[in-house]
């Protein structure tokens, strides 16, 4: 049926037939989504980040768990109902995997604190536990380092594992902006270039995974960062 469609296309439209194949057949969604959360907002989220983060370092949690999600705060509640609305309302139509899943508890989101002073940046990675990763920016200053995606689909060589000069891997930046959600699928690589603003960079990271495993390689510990997060409000430049 679709090749007899196509033998009565003219030569452009069947130009444009094939350019819309090619465009569906290698395209990942990513979701950027500018929530209503302003500067109060963050500020408060940034104090129950240090609270979490200082009773760690202190010993005064004597059980710290290995997520932000499993702490409940009052502006770390609605951000992850936030994330929770999103995906149930929009990503979840285009990530199968995560259609069965209840989303309303913490069993399924591992979520941890980056912070990254000036000069520092994140490599090249992939979260490959997850289903969808996102990250909130709380704290962003003009210059902090874009994070950039890169679509791997198709972008496989037989002899390198790579096309390095290949238009196939598509490379997209996106500015970090206070406020602001950004989802993507578990494949899509993805690093953050130095942060070169005179402040601290702070963003909440999230796997939405099928099942989160504390025994799992890929299990973000959180008083890894507790340290950081301790420190955020007495942080100065040198």
């Amino acid at each position: 049926m679709m090749l007899g469609k196509q033998n009565n296309l003219t030569d452009k439209e069947r130009y444009h037939w094939y350019q819309n194949a090619q465009n569906l057949f290698w395209k990942s969604p990513i979701w950027e989504v500018q929530t209503r959360f302003d500067e109060q907002f963050n500020e408060q989220l940034l104090e129950e980040i240090y609270s979490i983060g200082k009773d760690i370092v202190l010993g005064n949690d004597r059980s710290p768990k290995n997520s932000i999600w499993d702490y409940s705060r009052p502006n770390l509640d609605i951000l992850k109902q936030e994330i929770i609305d999103i995906v149930e309302k929009t990503i979840i139509q285009e990530i199968p995997e995560i259609r069965m899943l209840n989303l309303q508890g913490c069993e399924h989101f591992m979520g941890w604190i980056n912070v990254r002073e000036p000069g520092e940046k994140l490599e090249v990675h992939g979260h490959t536990e997850s289903a969808i990763a996102a990250t909130y920016y709380v704290k962003a200053k003009e210059g902090c380092g874009d994070i950039v995606l890169f679509d791997t689909a198709g972008a496989i060589d037989f002899e390198n594992n790579r096309l390095s000069g290949s238009p196939y891997i598509r490379e997209r930046r996106f500015k970090p902006v206070e406020g602001r959600l950004i989802f993507f699928p578990n494949y899509v690589l993805h690093g953050v270039d130095p942060n070169m603003s005179d402040d601290l960079r702070i963003s909440l990271t999230t796997d939405i995974r099928k099942v989160v495993d504390p025994n799992s390689s890929n299990t973000v510990i959180l008083k890894t960062w507790a340290g950081r997060m301790s420190k955020i409000k007495e942080w100065k430049p040198e």
